[in-house]
């Protein structure tokens, strides 16, 4: 049973809620841009977000507290929000809402879609351990819902419009106790995917721990900050990641080999499996074999690692990791700037995954390959925060 509850954000006043307070998520900030965001201005939420020190975080969020900077919402709210955003010639309306999720272990309502790594789970632990708060949320699919989708497509007056990075983004209220319940009987009986985020809901697993193990049982370190989208028509593009061949030692053997196992044609009739870009133009590859019948196994990407990367280049899951010889582009149009540039050999256009294949796969407690879907916006930090005070009066709205 998936839980979701309104919470009182920590948000901007009006004063300071402009383009110069918001800022990439975290992990895709370099020092460059952590620099020029800080220099935009001396409330960017980056300095919370991704701090000099822990410590400092600690203290400046204290102090953009006291001083009215941020300040807490006085109502139990969901968050409404929206963004317009244009990706590979669409215009594409982004429509969900922010929610307090409680933290469960993956397998039951909450569920992973790919597999982590370690290393970024620290920071953020100390990080929200030292301030208790967080301003980034994670993002999650649920299947389609009529009911929330009309909840969300009600009009509403918006307390944040502001544009940055060229989208429009736009935050509304939900304090109506009608419509919270309905939001979160809806999503009573259904899973949530995770789609962007999963180190920071295993580090919220890890911080519940950490609290439980002194003792304290209940709190709001028992909650994480998600952007909520319905996996049909919440508007978020699941893109492919496409791959790379950085260097290929014998470029005819290549070419006989992987003859062996695709067809390769020079008109793009949509009909293919893959692109392959070479600096001059594209020729578009069908797999020969029926694909396989297995869930995992049959997906583009996986075909892809087994037979171009392992079969006919004798990659190893270590050499494909390491990506001397493998690597990835998430955009045509940079899959085509790296060949052209010689920094890669050849470039291979992937498809992306559907979002029932996604589903298919983690209701069956399965994940993805690694770097295999990549999702479309990146929604910015700054928008609304959580604190563990934020929940305090909204479990029983």
């Amino acid at each position: 049973m998936a839980e979701v509850f309104p919470f009182k954000g920590v948000v901007y006043d009006r004063d300071y809620a402009k383009e110069e307070i918001m800022a990439p998520p975290y992990d895709v900030i370099n020092d460059k841009e952590k620099k020029m965001l800080k220099e935009k201005s001396p409330f960017n939420i980056v300095r919370l977000t991704l701090p000099d020190s822990y410590d400092k975080a600690k203290e400046t969020l204290s102090k953009w507290l006291n001083d009215g900077v941020l300040k807490f919402d006085e109502q139990c709210c969901f968050y409404s929000y929206q963004c317009d955003y244009e990706f590979e010639g669409k215009n594409i309306r982004l429509n969900g809402f922010i929610a307090a999720l409680k933290v469960e272990e993956f397998g039951g309502s909450v569920k992973p879609h790919e597999k982590t790594l370690k290393g970024p789970k620290i920071d953020r632990f100390n990080l929200i351990t030292k301030t208790n708060a967080m301003f980034c949320p994670i993002m999650g699919l649920y299947n389609h819902n009529k009911e929330i989708e009309e909840i969300l497509n009600i009009d509403r007056e918006s307390f944040f419009e502001e544009e940055f990075e060229n989208i429009k983004h736009r935050i509304a209220r939900i304090t109506d106790k009608d419509q919270i319940r309905t939001i979160q009987n809806a999503l009573k009986s259904e899973s949530i995917i995770i789609a962007d985020g999963h180190h920071r809901y295993e580090t919220a697993l890890m911080i519940k721990e950490y609290y439980n193990k002194q003792g304290i049982k209940e709190g709001g370190f028992d909650y994480i900050m998600i952007l909520l989208l319905d996996a049909q028509t919440g508007g978020l593009s699941l893109n492919p990641i496409h791959r790379l061949v950085k260097k290929i030692d014998d470029f005819d053997a290549f070419l006989t080999e992987l003859k062996r196992y695709f067809v390769i044609y020079s008109e793009d009739d949509g009909n293919w499996d893959f692109a392959m870009y070479d600096g001059e133009g594209f020729v578009y590859l069908r797999f020969k074999e029926n694909k396989p019948s297995d869930l995992l196994k049959r997906l583009d990407v996986s075909i892809f690692e087994d037979y171009i990367y392992k079969k006919i280049l004798n990659l190893t899951d270590k050499d494909i990791k390491n990506q001397r010889v493998a690597g990835y582009a998430h955009s045509k149009d940079e899959l085509i700037e790296l060949v052209n540039s010689k920094k890669a050999r050849l470039g291979f256009v992937l498809k992306p995954m559907s979002f029932e294949e996604l589903v298919e796969i983690t209701n069956k407690g399965l994940t993805v390959p690694q770097k295999s879907t990549f999702f479309h916006p990146k929604i910015p930090s700054g928008l609304v925060g959580y604190h563990f005070k934020s929940i305090e009066g909204c479990r029983d709205v």
